[in-house]
């Protein structure tokens, strides 16, 4: 019940939807390269390092997200459970 009232109060707010939709991104490319891992295994190390970085700056700008929700909207979902 709790979860289901934040949500209804929160989701109003475009940092939320940011929120959810970078984290779908991020689960997303999570997905793809898993399922492609043996292709990108043979990449030369200029482009996993290209990959790599390109996970690093969706990770963190997620994490940073996290944290200005947590800080305005007192969001955390760590709560949760």
């Amino acid at each position: 019940m709790y979860i289901k009232k934040m949500l209804k109060t929160l989701l109003v707010a475009p940092s939320i939807n940011s929120l959810f939709i970078t984290g779908f991104f991020v689960l997303f490319i999570i997905v793809i390269l898993l399922s492609n891992i043996k292709y990108i295994m043979r990449l030369n190390p200029y482009q996993k390092l290209m990959i790599i970085s390109l996970i690093t700056i969706a990770i963190g700008t997620h994490g940073l997200l996290h944290l200005g929700l947590e800080n305005v909207y007192g969001f955390n979902p760590y709560k949760w459970f």
